[in-house]
């Protein structure tokens, strides 16, 4: 009995202890409540965009069975807003200088607009003290969980 009983721990053990079942770094759910709670306009939101942000961490995709969290290599992906344009580094490369904007059909919501796309760069932005949000959809492809640097 204490044979299978030993079996039966290191079973449950072994399961409760899964790689997926890590605590995600962040809670969106917070995220959204940070951000509506901060009141953001486009002119704040344009403001406090401006310096370096690195991506930290990707989550896709919802209803694939691949889903889960990525955390992103130091300095992989940099956005630098200097006013109304934005690097792109890669790989500490500068990739692509481009002018952006806020989509201006979209009266309550952050979407960033340049001519070309943007890789990491799709979906809803929301902000959280010096962390930044990019909500794909599911079709768009991973949200992208971005850290203000400088």
């Amino acid at each position: 009995m204490k044979k299978i009983t030993l079996i039966f721990l290191t079973a449950i053990i072994l399961f409760a202890c899964k790689e997926g079942d890590e605590k995600p770094p962040f809670d969106n759910i917070e995220f959204y409540e940070n951000h509506e709670a901060a009141n953001w306009t486009k002119e704040t939101a344009k403001v406090h965009l401006q310096g370096k942000w690195k991506l930290i961490y990707t989550y896709c995709c919802p209803m694939s069975p691949n889903s889960g969290w990525v955390a992103v290599d130091d300095d992989h992906f940099i956005l630098e807003f200097k006013g109304d344009s934005v690097q792109v580094f890669t790989d500490n490369n500068l990739e692509q200088i481009q002018y952006w904007e806020f989509d201006e059909r979209y009266e309550d919501a952050f979407y960033l607009e340049t001519n070309e796309p943007i890789s990491n760069t799709f979906g809803t932005i929301y902000f959280s003290e010096n962390y930044m949000f990019f909500n794909a959809s599911p079709f768009d492809g991973s949200d992208n969980y971005f850290e203000k640097v400088e």
